[in-house]
């Protein structure tokens, strides 16, 4: 039965499965007697043999008529092209002039690749109108009569082909497909093989008004007036939305870009201008055009171009590279320390990869209006504010560090990424995975004392643990064709995972052979593509066979989630087990049934390390070759650790007279073990419980030793499991008590902190993560303290150290009333300190009162007021806060279609809207409320992020259920 024979029968069947809705009550009441059909037999007879007459008519005349000019659904048409066509195919792409379009694959033909691309431009930022034409050169592989390449939003008002003799070929047909984003050429004359050719296009769109393809973006100057700029965002598919391309990363080519602007603009572009000169009367009085040098190779989602009337300062690396950083000048004077970063930063990578950086510059520039951090766009890479500018009076310590780890990761795109690009996006791992762990190397150049590498297990390690342990996760590399697949893929996964098994693999390997695997791969494949398998081959090659690399980290990159490690003791034996790890609230395990099949069984090569309580300096290593696996132990050995440093991409579970053993270690001596150890006890504990294998007692019972921790890796991992907690308890019974328990355990660490800013950058980080937790769970002393020193700021502007502005602004505001709330806010629409606003955003949402809160949420929809890219920050505070947590949700759903008019496609933004609001949602009845409301509605490439927050949220209750009396139990007793 093809496709339309089951739309035909569903049809015909239709009207019985929709009489139970009320029109069909209606309408059984008109045609139904006692529910049986009542008419003479002599009439039924007439009926049938009209009825059988009329059909008999009708396969005659189906049967007789000659054959028609039309493509029937189902039906190959002629001149139609689909490499991968079956005829159960219903869906016939069709172009905007109603015709088929031949082409009907979501991939570019591969008989066709560009080699340059020459584009003027000329946006008006007034009239927000481009114009633009661009030639495409391209290098025909296969004899063809039709070209296929990407167009979105584009007008084309002009097209010609010519050969390389400069004839032009015919053009029959140009066909827009919308669906795909496709313009399908076709020539009377063919393509021949081995030829170059080139296309012309002259087109006009719109600057778009979302945080994609080429944007209009806006900044108060000094003087109060609003100036525009207008930049680009191209990754993953927007390109074709700025001018027409082959909008694939593998059609890499050259570009050449001129610019028409006003004279009080500039223009960048990835590479320096060659040339300015009058643009001529007959495209606007007073235009400048700018001709820029042409560029290496490169995929077309790293093309960048920027029109703006920014200030810039800038600096030389040793090897002569211009490095500059532009900003609004209001924000000039605090481009400093990212131009001194990445000038720095630079020089490291370029000696750490063996490779010079390829361009003559690298430019910075800070965009008012940006969907993400930053983007690595080759020689200009644009940044939102709060990723670049630095004011050492007015920002943090963290807020510090986090812009130098951006810096560091925009840099290291510019060799993984840029000089060697992923085939396709499949693989984006390649670019991001790599970027994630390259960063803490770059920093960790600049900034040793800042420790970057103890802290890589609580950025990325913890988080993708937590997020690949869902069964609506993906494989690192995962199969992605639709655009809307493609910017799903940005995430935990592809970054955060790629990095900890790329840190994983270091430490088995060592970093020496890393280093050298990472200067072989980017030799070979510079200026061209790689695939995983390319350089799984590259690190065979470097350990000398020794090890299959490949073989191993395979079942690391094509298979979801990650193996827990069950450790038994049998006698002098010691067992160790391997089976997927999975949150799933269903015991029957009816879940992993339902997983996606993995050819490797969820089974891993993995690097089992240990130590011992009898040698805690020697780490042993045990391989498990998608197996379990046994070895011998000291019968006196009364604990082991494993996993050391939490630097393997697995969990671990001890028998339960084991996590005795090392919980009595703990509430000993806790410094048997190092502080990442310490982090990785913890964070098993807690999320062993949450998935079940745990009694809610021994994440607890494990904690108390926290009255004697005084390291900020252990603090850091407690104090985000203890946020989850003190969310999904919220509404239960052991509530009131968890908040008793979480001050015994805070007054210790709170008084040893203190309010002096002094020590280490890890106490500075440390300080300011423990008081504002301490405000949070009412900590008196701390609370009093910042309260203090909060009205000493309001009624005497008294300043505020910036490691403890957010302590001492939430409890001004979470213990405060309508005057303290209004104060920060006239701060935050006057401060023209990028860290200040974001910071003033998350304060403003810890408020006590509803009201406030409500109105708060009100704001965030004026864009006059906060800019939409800090839409989501107001929502998840707002969220997190338990006076706020059902308004969050109830805002989320009466704004949703304004808020996907404001991003659009941009479904980056829209998914994390959805997670900020429900994942901390945690009874039966919120569950309901998030299923119904969803139900049935298309929200893009948002849709796996709706799929793990649905999933979550059942976590969470299931959680609730099960512990909340035995948590309630433990705790009165620990407490009594």
């Amino acid at each position: 039965m093809s496709d339309q024979d089951v739309d035909d029968v569903a049809f015909l069947t239709g009207a019985v499965a929709r009489s139970d809705s009320p029109v069909g009550v209606a309408k059984k009441s008109l045609y139904e007697k006692n529910g049986v059909a009542a008419c003479s037999h002599n009439r039924a007879l007439c009926i049938a043999t009209v009825v059988f007459a009329l059909l008999f008519t009708v396969a005659v005349v189906i049967a007789f008529t000659g054959p028609q000019n039309c493509t029937c659904a189902g039906e190959k048409p002629a001149n139609f092209v689909d490499e991968n066509w079956n005829l159960t195919k219903v869906l016939v792409p069709k172009a905007t002039n109603g015709q088929v379009f031949p082409w009907n694959n979501i991939r570019l033909p591969t008989m066709v690749k560009p080699f340059r691309y020459n584009i003027t431009i000329h946006p008006n930022l007034t009239t927000l109108e481009v114009h633009g034409h661009i030639t495409i050169e391209i290098y025909v592989e296969k004899d063809t009569n039709f070209i296929v390449l990407n167009s979105q939003n584009l007008t084309i008002t002009k097209y010609m082909v010519q050969d390389r003799k400069g004839h032009n070929l015919t053009v029959t047909r140009l066909l827009e497909y919308t669906g795909a984003q496709q313009l399908y050429l076709e020539t009377r004359e063919r393509f021949r093989k081995k030829h170059n050719y080139t296309l012309f296009f002259r087109f006009n769109s719109k600057l778009s008004t979302e945080f994609e393809g080429f944007y209009l973006s806006s900044y108060v100057s000094s003087d109060g007036e609003k100036r525009y700029l207008a930049t680009t965002h191209f990754e993953p598919t927007y390109a074709r939305a700025a001018f027409p391309c082959f909008d694939e990363p593998h059609l890499k080519a050259r570009f050449r870009m001129t610019i028409l602007r006003d004279r009080h603009h500039i223009a960048l572009f990835n590479m320096p201008i060659r040339d300015t000169e009058e643009a001529g009367f007959y495209v606007g009085k007073g235009l400048l055009q700018d001709d820029f040098q042409e560029s290496v190779e490169m995929s077309t989602y790293l093309v960048a171009f920027i029109i703006c009337d920014y200030d810039h300062i800038s600096n030389t690396t040793k090897k002569g590279v211009s490095v500059s950083v532009y900003t609004p000048s209001p924000y000039i004077s605090q481009a400093s320390f990212a131009l001194n970063t990445a000038t720095h930063v630079m020089d490291y990578f370029e000696d750490f990869f063996g490779i010079p950086y390829p361009l003559p510059k690298q430019d910075f520039a800070a965009i008012p209006d940006f969907g993400t951090g930053a983007m690595e766009n080759w020689g200009l890479i644009t940044f939102r504010e709060t990723a670049l500018l630095y004011d050492p009076v007015e920002t943090s310590t963290f807020a510090h560090q986090w812009i130098a780890v951006v810096i560091a990761h925009e840099l290291a795109h510019q060799w993984f990424g840029n000089l060697v690009t992923m085939r396709w996006w499949n693989d984006l791992w390649l670019n991001e995975g790599f970027a994630s762990f390259l960063e803490y190397l770059g920093v960790d150049s600049l900034f040793p004392e800042w420790k970057m590498l103890d802290q890589f297990i609580l950025d990325k390690t913890q988080p993708a643990l937590a997020q690949d342990a869902l069964a609506s996760s993906h494989p690192i590399s995962v199969p992605v064709d639709d655009p809307s697949e493609i910017k799903a893929i940005f995430d935990t996964i592809s970054y955060s995972k790629g990095a900890s098994i790329l840190h994983m693999l270091g430490n088995f390997l060592k970093m020496d052979i890393l280093q050298n695997s990472l200067n072989e791969y980017l030799n070979t494949y510079k200026f061209s593509t790689a695939e995983t398998k390319d350089f799984w081959n590259v690190f065979s090659k470097n350990t000398n066979q020794s090890l299959e690399v490949k073989s191993i980290m395979d079942t690391w990159t094509n298979q979801m989630g990650f193996p827990l490690i069950t450790i038994t003791r049998e006698g002098n034996e010691t067992l160790v087990e391997q089976e997927r790890f999975l949150l799933t609230t269903d015991s029957s395990n009816a879940t992993i049934r339902l997983l996606p099949k993995s050819k490797y069984g969820y089974k891993w090569y993995i690097p089992l390390t240990y130590y011992t309580d009898l040698d805690p300096e020697v780490t042993n290593i045990v391989w498990m070759n998608m197996s379990d696996a046994r070895f011998e132990l000291n019968p006196d050995v009364r604990w082991i650790k494993a996993n050391v440093n939490q630097s393997g991409f697995y969990r671990v579970m001890y028998e339960e007279s084991m996590w005795k053993e090392l919980i009595s270690v703990l509430k000993k001596n806790h410094t048997l073990l190092n502080p990442a150890d310490r982090a990785n006890l913890i964070d098993d504990a807690f999320t062993l419980c949450r998935a079940g294998l745990l009694n809610a007692s021994v994440p607890l019972e494990l904690s108390s030793y926290l009255l004697k921790e005084r390291d900020y890796v252990p603090w850091s991992t407690a104090i985000e499991h203890f946020h989850a907690w003190s969310r999904r308890l919220s509404e239960g019974l052991s509530y009131k008590l968890f908040l008793q328990y979480m001050k015994k355990l805070l007054t210790p660490i709170a008084d040893y902190v203190g309010w002096d800013n002094k020590g280490s950058h890890l106490d500075k980080i440390m300080r300011s993560s423990i008081l504002a937790t301490a405000v949070m769970y009412g900590l008196n002393d701390t609370v009093s303290r910042a309260k203090g020193e909060f009205q000493r700021w309001m009624l005497y502007n008294k300043s505020i150290s910036p490691d403890f502005k957010e302590v001492v602004y939430s409890a001004g505001i979470k213990y405060g009333g309508s005057a303290e709330w209004q104060h920060c806010w006239n701060i935050y629409n006057s401060t023209n300190i990028p860290s200040e606003k974001r910071l003033m955003l998350k304060a403003l949402g810890v408020a006590s009162d509803p009201w406030i809160l409500q109105r708060y949420l009100l704001y965030s929809l004026d864009r006059s007021i906060i800019k939409a890219q800090d839409m989501k920050i107001v929502l998840a505070v707002v969220a997190s806060n338990p006076e706020g947590r059902l308004l969050a949700w109830r805002h989320l759903k009466a704004y949703w279609p304004t808020m996907h008019s404001t991003f659009g496609n941009a479904t980056f933004m829209m998914g994390s809207l959805i997670s900020a609001v429900t994942t901390h949602l945690s009874t039966p009845y919120d569950l309901y409320e998030v299923t119904t409301y969803f139900n049935g509605m298309d929200v893009g490439s948002a849709a796996r992020i709706l799929e793990q927050s649905i999933e979550t949220i059942k976590l969470n209750v299931n959680w609730v259920r099960n512990n909340d009396a035995d948590i309630y139990r433990w705790l009165k007793n620990y407490l009594e």
